[in-house]
């Protein structure tokens, strides 16, 4: 015995429309019946497609969350916890996380060097900044400073290598372990300048081998044809 779907009212298995609401009668496991009576598809024909978010729409999401949690954090700091000014760090990062990721996504056509620039001085920037609310600010210059630069440097030359010489993945990967040993050597140094220390590599040594040892195996493998389509085809690079 079925209902009708509008009234719920009891039909017999030979209507068609329900004698009380005059509502057709349609079976649901039968949907491709024509029924004489009914004068519209049960089912839509019309797919249900979603816009898709943006970049853009990203980026103003990630803006507002941003600038809520910088203005909640001062309200707080200016109205409830007063003993310290702990809102200026959390707001600059606040700053930082912004200049970091939503540029690119609200102006598509800002180039990439730019955009590092921008991050580079955003990122000196607050670490002088945190370096004016301690006690000894010697770290910036020793250490925070140079191992910025450092790093900025390195990503500039990886992307120069990338586009100007080759764009495989295996050769990105190449450039990223290379980078990475010499990276740590660096580092290592500065702290062991900073600490008035002898200037010897300790633990970036094992750190640089490791990655001299794969950067090795990966120049190999790029060296060799077969084995070089081999992992392309395995890795799809």
């Amino acid at each position: 015995m079925s209902y009708c779907v509008n009234c719920g009212v009891k039909l017999e298995p030979s209507l068609q429309t329900c004698p009380l609401c005059h509502t057709p009668v349609i079976n649901p496991n039968d949907p491709h019946t024509q029924i004489a009576s009914c004068t519209y598809t049960p089912f839509s024909e019309k797919k249900g497609d979603v816009e898709l978010a943006r970049r853009k729409d990203a980026g103003l999401w990630i803006t507002i969350v941003l600038f809520a949690s910088s203005l909640t954090c001062l309200i707080l700091n200016l109205t409830t916890f007063t003993s310290m000014r702990w809102s200026w760090p959390v707001i600059g990062g606040c700053l930082l996380l912004w200049v970091f990721t939503c540029p690119k996504m609200l102006w598509t056509r800002l180039s990439w060097s730019i955009c590092l620039i921008a991050d580079a001085i955003c990122l000196i920037g607050y670490e002088y900044f945190l370096s004016c609310l301690t006690t000894d600010s010697r770290w910036f210059s020793a250490l925070a400073l140079p191992i910025t630069l450092m790093v900025y440097s390195l990503i500039i030359i990886y992307i120069l290598l990338c586009r100007l010489i080759s764009r495989s993945g295996l050769a990105a990967i190449f450039y990223f372990f290379v980078e990475v040993g010499f990276l740590n050597v660096g580092i290592e140094l500065l702290i062991d300048r900073f600490q008035d220390l002898a200037l010897k590599p300790g633990w970036s040594a094992i750190v640089f081998s490791v990655c001299m040892v794969i950067s090795v195996g990966l120049l190999a493998i790029m060296s060799i044809s077969r084995l070089r389509n081999t992992v392309r085809k395995r890795l799809h690079f």
